[in-house]
């Protein structure tokens, strides 16, 4: 049989082996790999380094897999379109819909670049990792419009901010640029400029915000590690229902910026990956007042927690009626982990609702430099997607009072903590994410697009049990995956250890990382279902 080979012509063969064939001028080189392509796009970094290191696959294999994935399950994008997107039901149907633009010309240069490190022995830490990138971090000559009208003309980026300074001397390799809800001000992530982000896990039912994008590619094979944010659980709203681990680090542990609501941190599939980027993006920068030194160091492993102490609280007074059966029974699986790895459970319940929380929580974050966005914007009302108008209203007007109410509910919740759990020998605290892992993806785009638990239809602001460690923000907390609900969404909890004792939280993990079933293993992936 003849084969005609031209120059710059790729092609793929699979015969029980997988092949692909890379074009570098007129030089034809073949990369054979015992793997499939949703093996290579699904598997751990820390797993793809050895490999990598023994020759096995190569970065650019990996990259191609995962732009494969690209193709099949994200749906349109382009960064030319600057068109509203009005009909969020039609728009990308029935596809993921995590990406604003893709790198992948200078990605697939890098990835050559990684795979030559690699033979030559001159690897970093991160060598040809491929990275979502939220659509907050500044990347060079990449622009920042934050998903909203009124920025979708700013300028690119003049340089790196400072973790991805970090990710880059590490070698990763930035393959896109991921979804947020507009100005990041959701729980999950739609916008009029971006449309829909869906769950790959169930696409009729959302991701999760601020961080959504990066939540959804990770779930859907589209990169191996991805960055977000975290100002009131855009780490770990994402993180939990995309089955992820998360961290959101303490204040100042990742250079972020000086409001001390917010930090950055990272998203990835295993607990070993997120130890990993976070050790590569953790410690001071000079481009961040804030950033803490000296760096900590997040070692792969931590000793067991067999007769140690730790705290588990169900919140059963956040909301009237109590959290989800779902959320429930997520931490019944969760202290019979504990139980079963010797920990001593103490249970206990903190004297907070979301009633008495979530608004002083929200005015005193709209108080500090956040109220800058609000005024800069408020010209572009008539554009904005309908929660950004909600918030308006929700903010109010604003006053000084309103940081006092905020310093004082978080000096009270600081001392609740402290007696309830610290105080009595627990390293840890596990508590729910969110009241409910069902969220209509486009949630709040019209009255008939909320949560509902017992039945009753909520609002979002109320079933987020993660601002509260937003404002008494030098608490570590990881989110990991626990369990898929009855639909197929993923549930997480989160860990809190004491405050700037982030090791604590990454050794409770670490030891139910052991004992709970792993999604992203044994047949445990998403199948991109689309029921209600």
């Amino acid at each position: 049989m003849k084969k005609i080979f031209s120059k710059n012509f790729l092609l793929a063969f699979t015969a029980g082996v997988l092949m692909t064939l890379f074009v570098s001028g007129t030089n034809i080189v073949y990369a054979k790999s015992k793997f499939s392509q949703e093996q290579l796009a699904y598997m751990p970094a820390v797993t793809l380094i050895e490999l990598f290191k023994k020759g096995e696959t190569t970065p650019s294999e990996v990259l191609e897999a995962q732009i494969q994935r690209v193709k099949k399950y994200n749906g349109e994008y382009n960064v030319s379109r600057r068109d509203l997107v009005n009909e969020l039901d039609t728009f990308n149907a029935g596809k993921v819909n995590a990406i604003t633009f893709d790198n992948f010309d200078e990605a697939r240069k890098l990835a050559k670049e990684a795979d030559e490190r690699y033979r030559k022995g001159t690897a970093r830490k991160l060598e040809g990792i491929t990275v979502g990138v939220k659509d907050e971090n500044e990347v060079k000559g990449w622009r920042v419009d934050a998903a909203s009208i009124p920025m979708k003309d700013s300028k690119p980026s003049a340089s790196d901010g400072a973790m991805i300074q970090k990710l880059r001397d590490a070698g990763a390799i930035f393959v896109f640029q991921t979804t947020v809800p507009e100005q990041w001000l959701s729980p999950m992530t739609w916008s009029r400029l971006y449309g829909v982000t869906r769950n790959p896990w169930n696409l009729y039912y959302g991701v999760g915000g601020s961080s959504g994008g990066s939540g959804a590619s990770l779930a859907a094979g589209f990169c191996t590690l991805a960055t977000g944010s975290d100002m009131g659980g855009s780490i770990r709203i994402p993180s939990a229902m995309s089955g992820l681990y998360g961290f959101k680090p303490p204040f100042g542990r990742v250079a972020t910026s000086d409001n001390t609501y917010e930090t950055l941190g990272p998203l990835a599939r295993t607990f070993a990956d997120m130890t990993l980027m976070q050790d590569v993006i953790s410690g001071p920068s000079p481009k961040v007042h804030s950033s803490i030194r000296p760096k900590l160091d997040y070692p792969q492993e931590y000793a067991p927690i067999q007769g140690t102490k730790v705290a588990v609280a169900y919140f059963k007074n956040w909301i009237q009626g109590g959290l989800s059966e779902e959320s429930d029974h997520s931490m019944d699986v969760v202290s019979a982990a504990l139980q079963k790895v010797g920990a001593q459970i103490e249970k206990i319940e903190l004297d907070i609702t979301s009633e008495s929380f979530m608004p002083t929580y929200f005015k005193g974050l709209m108080s500090t430099n956040m109220y800058v966005l609000f005024d800069g914007l408020d010209k572009g009302r008539d554009v904005f997607s309908s929660y950004m108008n909600n918030l308006f209203a929700y903010a109010g007007k604003l006053s000084p009072q309103d940081q006092v109410n905020a310093d004082a509910l978080r000096v009270k919740l600081h001392q609740d903590v402290q007696q309830k759990v610290f105080e009595k020998g627990c390293i840890a605290l596990v508590m729910p994410t969110l009241a409910t892992p069902h969220f209509p993806a486009d949630l709040e785009s019209s009255p008939d697009k909320a949560a509902v638990v017992h039945g009753k239809k909520c609002s979002s602001n109320n079933l987020l049990l993660t601002p509260i460690w937003n404002l008494a923000s030098r608490y570590p907390v990881v989110t990991m995956p626990v369990e898929l609900s009855g639909k197929n969404v993923p549930i997480g909890v989160q860990i809190v250890s004491n405050t700037y004792d982030d090791l604590s939280a990454f050794r409770v993990a670490y030891a139910l990382s052991k004992v709970i079933a792993p999604l992203y293993a044994d047949g445990r992936f998403p199948d991109f279902r689309n029921e209600k």
